[in-house]
């Protein structure tokens, strides 16, 4: 056993109780949270990125880390056209609703952090919806959480990767450099 202050001692009616109190409080509590992913944010990727294939677009993205003063977030899919255009994958098909709020907080926030970034850039938000029915709600709190990004913006669910698709491939065409 470890001893950090004086040996102390106390009685309790339930033993058994007051093991999982103390447990819980001195141990349980600094377990990392699980977040169960059913398909993740790669996993929505790949989906995006086959509708890019088919469009013969795809060798037009690249990474790119938008910095300002005192943060930087790394887009692994981006391409410039006067201004950088970043598409994040982002797979809500998580175990909870506080899981998917969280995930949402964490891209608002780094997000937030570079908006004042002296190079203008877009964000398309490519979400994968939760396969749990009951988390719609959690889901669509997550979308408005998002939509908080001051600064250019678009959300696309994943069964809307063909109009996303479209869309950019629409915009390379035009304006292939």
């Amino acid at each position: 056993s470890i001893v950090w202050s004086g040996i102390s001692y106390g009685a309790a009616a339930d033993l058994d109780g007051a093991f999982d109190k103390i447990f819980a409080r001195h141990v349980t509590r600094f377990d990392q949270k699980s977040i169960n992913h059913g398909r993740s944010d790669d996993d929505v990727w790949r989906a995006f990125r086959r509708d890019l294939e088919k469009r013969n677009v795809l060798g037009h993205f690249e990474p790119k880390v938008i910095a300002s003063a005192d943060d930087e977030v790394e887009f692994p899919f981006a391409w410039k056209n006067g201004i950088w255009h970043c598409v994040e994958p982002i797979s809500f098909d998580l175990s909870g609703s506080d899981t998917m709020r969280d995930k949402a907080h964490r891209f608002l926030g780094q997000l937030m952090s570079v908006s004042e970034s002296p190079e203008r850039f877009k964000v398309y938000f490519l979400v994968g919806k939760p396969a749990q029915q009951n988390l719609g709600e959690a889901f669509d709190k997550a979308l408005r959480i998002l939509e908080k990004l001051p600064g250019e913006k678009e959300i696309y669910t994943e069964d809307q990767s063909d109009l996303l698709a479209d869309k950019l491939s629409e915009q390379i065409r035009a304006h292939p450099h």
